[in-house]
């Protein structure tokens, strides 16, 4: 009876154990698949990236390249799958190694302690890894905008984004976002973010990523200061640089009362951003404000996902 019942939901306990452990046992990073493929990504980037080509140039070769190595590494996952003989508990394997928020949360809330004991110096390089702009001139509030925006955008992309992929597409589905979004934060460090370069790899993630950060922000809204996540939307989030990102930051901003946004220096170059928001600037303490409105979204979430289970269940 009860093996039977564990076979007919092998698929959610495999996913239920993934995510936990993802919670209470996330891989370091020097030794995370993620670490090697993001090396492999960017000397590949560097190989085939020519600054003296034109605009052209650039969409094709990195058009091409992300394609090909997207294609090589799911044919050898897929190939990999057929030979399984229990295919699910590989799928959880792959949603395991695509899932990162435990690990971003750790250094955040480190790096604000380092901010309330005024260590700025190590709390930059602390920070430095996790960003393509530069940190080096970032003050205490600067600090702690940077790294509430990174959580926030890392967390809808990282964690919701490939949930919903997993979820409604299947594995191979997450995993290929996720390369998608490796790819991507590779071929950053070296590229300015307007670059022709990122533009086709850019737009792909932006039509992914499209619906679930919106179904975040909202849920993010609802659970507090839902008029003014509305305002900040209509005046902010619809005119950011990148719409996706600014319907997360202008809902975040207006839940936890700071601002967020605003110029960004990369390779010593100024891109002056919109700043959201009229409210103070953020202090160490609104990191852990940040986190606990996330966590609640996340709850909510995996409540839906339980009750939906329940209902297959009973049909």
């Amino acid at each position: 009876m009860l093996l039977n019942l564990v076979q007919q939901h092998l698929d959610f306990i495999v996913f239920i154990l993934a995510l936990l452990a993802e919670r209470f046992l996330p891989l370091v990073s020097w030794y995370h698949p993620n670490t090697f493929l993001t090396a492999v990504f960017k000397a590949l980037g560097k190989r085939i990236f020519r600054k003296s080509e034109p605009a052209s140039y650039h969409y094709l070769s990195s058009s091409l390249c992300f394609t090909l190595v997207i294609l090589v590494i799911m044919i050898l996952v897929i190939l990999l799958l057929e030979f399984a003989y229990y295919p699910e508990l590989l799928a959880g394997l792959i949603l395991y190694l695509s899932l990162e928020w435990r690990s971003v949360e750790i250094k955040a809330l480190r790096i604000a302690r380092l901010v309330k004991q005024n260590q700025k110096s190590t709390a930059r390089e602390l920070l430095k890894p996790l960003l393509a702009r530069q940190v080096d001139k970032l003050s205490g509030p600067g600090l702690c905008k940077a790294i509430m925006e990174t959580l926030i955008l890392r967390v809808a992309r990282h964690y919701f984004s490939v949930i919903f992929c997993y979820l409604l597409f299947g594995p191979m589905a997450a995993l290929a976002y996720r390369l998608l979004t490796l790819i991507h934060q590779a071929w950053r460090k070296d590229s300015l973010p307007n670059s022709p370069f990122l533009k086709s790899l850019s737009w792909l993630l932006y039509i992914l990523e499209w619906l679930p950060t919106r179904i975040l922000a909202l849920t993010i809204a609802a659970s507090k200061a839902s008029k003014l996540s509305v305002h900040y939307i209509k005046h902010y989030g619809r005119h950011f640089y990148q719409t996706n990102s600014g319907w997360l930051l202008s809902c975040c901003s207006a839940s936890v009362g700071v601002q967020l946004g605003g110029p960004a220096i990369y390779q010593d170059t100024r891109f002056d951003k919109m700043r959201i928001g009229t409210e103070r600037l953020p202090q160490a303490d609104d990191i852990a404000v940040l986190i606990n409105r996330l966590n609640q979204a996340r709850v909510f979430w995996l409540l839906v996902i339980f009750c939906i289970e329940i209902i297959k269940t009973m049909l």
